[in-house]
């Protein structure tokens, strides 16, 4: 894993680009976009907004160090469960929750409980 400073000034740096993206996508080129009316204007701003909060909010979700976690606790039984085959890079599964800017997709790892037969995801 990067250092913490480089990790961050990477994700900044990603971030940045988004919001670039985004100011385009309202401004444009003539400064207006083609946007007439209050409405279009108030419409485009706001979904702009939504993507840079979803992306905001999927990147701190991916962050989490719990959903990374090699050990956890079972939800069911209280007992040790630990992730699915570590050395297998399918260990980390593509999850999707829904906030409420709209659906975001981030990775967590999948735990297994040996005494439950249970899959399922840290909470985190």
């Amino acid at each position: 894993m990067a250092e913490p400073d480089t990790d961050l000034k990477e994700l900044r740096g990603e971030f940045l680009r988004e919001a670039d993206a985004a100011f385009e996508k309202m401004f444009g080129k003539d400064g207006q976009n083609g946007l007439v009316t209050f409405t279009e204007r108030e419409t485009r701003a706001c979904e702009a907004a939504d993507e840079l909060a979803r992306w905001m909010m999927a990147k701190h979700v991916e962050r989490d160090e719990s959903g990374q976690a090699l050990t956890a606790t079972c939800p069911l039984c209280g007992g040790p469960a630990a992730t699915c085959d570590p050395p297998d890079p399918d260990a980390m599964q593509a999850r999707e929750i829904t906030t409420r800017r709209g659906p975001i997709e981030y990775e967590r790892a999948a735990h297994r409980c040996p005494r439950c037969r249970r899959i399922f995801f840290p909470l985190g």
